[in-house]
């Protein structure tokens, strides 16, 4: 369990996933600068926060919704959370994974949807962030979400996300990695990459001169190269 002062973002799990450093330098050093791609994200979740409330019979939406979790020690604003209506049971076999809505009759499935501007990537940052999502609500509402769905806006297509126990098991180590990582208070040197063209704080993280070393080093071997 955390106190809520030690709760993180839950943006840090896909800054650590996508790179260490980058969540350092971010949640750690207080770091931030914008380029094209995290403008046109955060346009896109504007747009998404800004949606209204959406009733119709069988499905309700809300936008902008806080959520956090004492387990993963996370907290946050989920994108999109949809619920939708599933039959009223005889028994009980719906009711550890649905809820009661106010105003609403029957039971309704809670269902996280998270926006992202681009397309499907092959590491699992997204999944995890959505994965986190779906922890915090079970949390808050004691019960079971077994899927949810990320929106790609380049591709202006929903991938369907399966929350098993690999998923799971990912998230839970993201999130506690994350929490050692400010614990100790020490930002990971810079590797350099492909992906840190990419990065909206590749001037502040310096990767080059990281990954020829010391900046003295860095440093000498620019001025040897001017003078040879």
């Amino acid at each position: 369990m955390s106190p809520d002062q030690d709760l993180i973002p839950l943006s840090a799990l896909q800054h650590f996933v996508f790179c260490q450093r980058q969540c350092a330098l971010i949640h750690l050093e207080g770091a931030w600068a914008e380029n094209r791609l995290t403008a046109e994200g955060r346009v896109l979740h504007d747009r998404v926060d800004q949606a209204r409330s959406e009733s119709r019979r069988d499905l309700r939406t809300a936008s902008s919704v806080r959520i956090c979790s004492q387990v993963l020690g996370i907290v946050g604003v989920m994108d999109m959370l949809e619920f939708h209506r599933v039959e009223s049971p005889h028994g009980s076999e719906h009711r550890a994974i649905a809820t009661q809505l106010p105003g609403a009759s029957g039971l309704w499935l809670p269902f996280p949807v998270e926006y992202k501007r681009g397309r499907p990537k092959a590491h699992r940052a997204d999944e995890i962030q959505l994965c986190a999502q779906a922890c915090c609500l079970e949390e808050m509402l004691n019960l079971n979400i077994d899927q949810g769905a990320l929106f790609y806006g380049q591709t202006r297509r929903r991938v369907d996300v399966t929350f098993d126990s690999e998923l799971r098991r990912l998230t839970q180590e993201t999130a506690d990695s994350i929490h050692e990582m400010l614990k100790q208070g020490r930002t990971p040197p810079a590797e350099y990459s492909a992906k840190c063209n990419s990065c909206s704080l590749q001037d502040l993280c310096q990767p080059k001169v990281g990954a020829r070393g010391s900046a003295m080093r860095w440093l000498s071997a620019e001025i040897e190269r001017h003078l040879s």
